[in-house]
């Protein structure tokens, strides 16, 4: 049985872009991917930041082209951000932003790691993790570095005593056949209880959303997003749905263990106030990858790879799970959350949505 110096379970964009520059950096690596088909079914917004707000957004990244997206994979660009209060004031920001399909995103990381060498096996289970040697369906594999890109609920990290996220924010949504403005709008309060609820525009459709904590809500993601959709007059030509986990608790206490590194949402890779991963999953796959490489290469400790995201990424990280934890002091009472965003005013919501410290506290 031949052996790898990577088998990375999941070919999200964590894996996918772990996987790329592990073999781009000479690793012989195996992805393990449990769906028949990469990028179905779509689990997000679908909304990423441009690579101008990512410079300001994660400025302590070493290399912005990993936030290339590709022309093929985008279907709409967009240039306001819009949140909306419980009482319906609108804020209106400057942000450029592009949405993209995310079955042709994920599938062009996946070829972009197939080119750079790894093997993908696709329709393939994990149903063990035992040292160095990843059970699945298919067979028995073997590697020196086992990495967990397999989500917030991470077989990974089950089979190897691994912290998971703590908090998982339930999400649901469509994406909706129509014309819709060129505004990604989140609007929060008990429309999306700890959450927010989402319209972001696509080329003929919307993907329209709700992301919801489980803490401030009885009712489930399906509920609250019916009741959204009818509250804003949208009618429902549904082409596909769409839902997951979303992880809100901020990075786990510890991202390697022995041989195996967490990527991604099974990092909790995420940040906390608005549910945004890919962009971090993308930044800290590539530290993942080129650790791996530099390990089978040179012997360098795996150690390097928690040290280095958590230069990179780790500070809006934090800021994003302090202004989430603000947040939720004032979740549960709409009157006390419109007041508050009143005061924060444009520019204060624009550095909250943007994870940068407000009055020096968030």
């Amino acid at each position: 049985m031949e052996k790898y110096d990577a088998i990375i379970v999941g070919a999200g964009p964590a894996g996918s872009t772990t996987a790329k520059y592990a073999a781009q950096g000479g690793a012989n690596v195996l992805v393990i991917e449990r769906r028949g088909e990469i990028g179905v079914p779509v689990h997000c917004g679908e909304f990423l930041p441009a690579e101008d707000e990512m410079k300001k957004l994660l400025h302590d990244v070493c290399d912005f082209e990993i936030f290339d997206i590709g022309k093929n994979s985008v279907s709409r660009e967009t240039d306001t951000l819009r949140l909306v209060s419980p009482l319906g004031k609108r804020f209106d920001n400057e942000f450029h932003g592009v949405v993209v399909d995310r079955k042709i995103f994920d599938k062009r990381l996946a070829d972009d790691a197939r080119k750079a060498g790894a093997e993908i096996m696709t329709g393939t289970r994990v149903t063990g993790i035992d040292g160095n040697k990843a059970e699945t369906d298919k067979g028995d594999f073997f590697a020196d570095v086992i990495v967990g890109a397999d989500g917030p609920v991470s077989t990974v990290a089950r089979f190897k005593g691994m912290q998971s996220p703590k908090e998982l924010s339930p999400c649901y949504g469509r994406e909706i056949e129509g014309d819709f403005e060129p505004v990604v709008e989140m609007h929060v309060g008990s429309v999306a209880p700890g959450g927010y609820a989402w319209i972001i525009p696509k080329k003929r459709s919307a993907n329209v959303g709700v992301g919801i904590q489980k803490r401030f809500s009885q009712k489930s993601p399906r509920d609250v997003f019916e009741e959204f959709v009818s509250k804003r007059g949208i009618e429902d030509e549904t082409l596909a749905v769409t839902g997951g986990l979303d992880p809100c608790s901020g990075p786990i206490r510890e991202t390697l263990k022995g041989n195996t590194l967490l990527v991604g949402d099974a990092a909790g890779h995420v940040m906390a106030s608005n549910g945004g991963g890919i962009p971090i999953a993308r930044v800290c796959g590539k530290i993942a990858g080129e650790t791996i490489a530099k390990h089978a290469s040179k012997g360098t400790p795996l150690l390097n790879y928690e040290k280095e995201w958590k230069r990179q990424v780790g500070g809006p990280l934090a800021n994003s799970l302090r202004a989430k934890r603000m947040a939720d002091l004032v979740f549960r009472n709409d009157k006390m959350l419109d007041l508050s965003m009143r005061i924060l005013g444009k520019g204060g919501i624009n550095r909250v949505v943007t994870c940068r410290r407000v009055f020096g506290i968030i």
